[in-house]
């Protein structure tokens, strides 16, 4: 078997693109050039990778299969030239961080200002994407760093535990529960609760927990955003239960938020990145500047 890298290069853009025509240009090469780089590529696998009509191109079975590890192949190459030109002195590269909207909101935008300030000459995306997103990000090597819930798929991903805590509870500052030091679980499932929609995996966090108390809560009104929840809580629409990060940013003068008690259910907040694709110069600095920063915000509630 002989495969190329500009056979792989081309895979890719078609992926990516979708489109025979966007990817040549992509990659600087004339259509029927491309399309015998992905025909040759194809008797070297003795497969298709692409079904083709006249409107669309789509993966089979088995370009889906292939295109994971062909992206992280590329990436993984044009990491090792880009250090090997300088990235390790951490001065020049790229890094593509993404968090769910809330939470890049309220903590991952500090975190990239640090990171800016202290590594000017590297370039910094963010994406705010639902969490559940984050990992077919990084398994298409269109994303380095994900913040976030923890994959269910845990082979396929590093994880480490940026923020740790106890769930906490929101509640409109005149409400009756605010009085409280801590509330207790069943407090919460006596008012109206305002939380995420089934298909969310916080939601379904909660779900089971409030199923092992035995529980069963008043849902109130159910949306698609965390700030969204926020929103209609400071609006006395009931209260809610925030993720443990809510503990470390200030809430807003028309909130108070108190630990969650009996039991104490914590969960936990991960960066996560891919397990077979080593982490360039550009992503390990923004690791640390991560690490770095939550720690300090811990320090500080403690």
């Amino acid at each position: 078997m002989s495969i190329s890298l500009r056979q792989l290069e081309a895979f890719v853009a078609v992926c990516n693109e979708g489109n025979f025509s966007k990817a040549a240009q992509r990659i600087h090469i004339s259509q029927s050039g491309l399309s015998i780089l992905i025909r040759e590529l194809e008797q070297s696998l003795e497969c298709r990778l692409f079904d083709r009509s006249t409107r669309q191109v789509c993966l089979t079975d088995a370009g889906r299969e292939f295109r994971g590890p062909a992206a992280r192949l590329l990436a993984d190459l044009s990491t090792a030239v880009g250090n090997v030109k300088g990235l390790a002195s951490r001065q020049h590269g790229h890094v593509t961080v993404a968090a769910p909207p809330l939470l890049m909101s309220r903590l991952l935008i500090g975190i990239a200002a640090q990171f800016r300030a202290a590594y000017p000459h590297i370039a910094l995306t963010l994406r705010d994407i639902p969490s559940e997103a984050i990992p077919a990000g990084i398994a298409s090597a269109e994303i380095d760093l994900g913040i976030g819930a923890r994959p269910e798929d845990h082979d396929e991903y590093l994880t480490e535990t940026l923020l740790e805590g106890p769930l906490m509870a929101l509640l409109p500052g005149d409400h009756a529960l605010a009085r409280r030091r801590a509330l207790k679980w069943a407090d919460l499932a006596a008012v109206p609760l305002v939380t995420l929609t089934p298909e969310n995996t916080f939601r379904q966090f909660l779900d089971r927990s409030f199923a092992r108390l035995g529980l069963r809560p008043s849902i109130a009104v159910e949306v698609v955003q965390l700030s969204t929840v926020i929103g209609l809580v400071e609006a006395g629409f009931g209260v809610a239960v925030m993720p443990p990060y809510g503990a470390l940013i200030p809430g807003e003068a028309k909130t108070v938020a108190r630990p969650l008690r009996e039991p104490v259910v914590r969960s936990e907040i991960v960066l996560i990145r891919d397990r077979f694709r080593s982490p360039s110069a550009a992503a390990s600095a923004f690791i640390d500047i991560a690490r770095e920063a939550v720690a300090r915000m811990a320090a500080g509630q403690s």
